[in-house]
């Protein structure tokens, strides 16, 4: 599967509000059982089912041992998505930022322009994504995971 594919198809299991709870339910409840999850979210079978077929063909999630389960890939695109909705939070702020910066009268110098981000945004990854373009802070490039990687298993061998 191409991941254009891929990518819109896990946009389109995750753009339904249902189909998100019964993503979190799954991953905070490994072990519960389908008609537990019907009853809980508030599904008819068929609505499960189809939400449950939609987070299998999109990768977030595998059956395994007759239980749904979060796969790799979804555990990084929950991740994601916990970053997203924090940001979600944030966006007043983020809108204040940018309209402080775009303001046509704002000669700010780039120290009171990081105050006042420092001020705005309290939470760090956040902060650090809007200042870097991305979600890899310094310390965490891939390249010095990769490497760190190596090294780890050089000295298993």
């Amino acid at each position: 599967m191409s991941k254009n594919i891929l990518m819109a198809n896990v946009l389109k299991a995750l753009s339904d509000q249902r189909t998100q709870k019964l993503f979190k339910a799954i991953i905070e409840a490994e072990d519960a059982q389908s008609q537990l999850l019907i009853v809980e979210l508030g599904l008819s079978r068929r609505q499960y089912y189809n939400r449950i077929k939609d987070l299998v063909s999109s990768g977030l999630i595998r059956r395994q041992r007759g239980k749904y389960r979060l796969s790799s890939f979804g555990k990084v695109i929950y991740s994601l998505q916990k970053i997203a909705e924090r940001t979600a939070s944030n966006y007043w702020k983020l809108e204040a930022i940018d309209s402080i910066r775009m303001s046509d009268n704002s000669n700010l110098a780039e120290v009171d322009h990081m105050k006042i981000i420092d001020i705005l945004l309290d939470d760090v990854e956040i902060k650090d994504i809007y200042l870097h373009g991305d979600i890899f802070s310094n310390k965490n490039k891939p390249q010095e995971k990769d490497h760190k990687r190596e090294v780890m298993l050089n000295t298993a061998r």
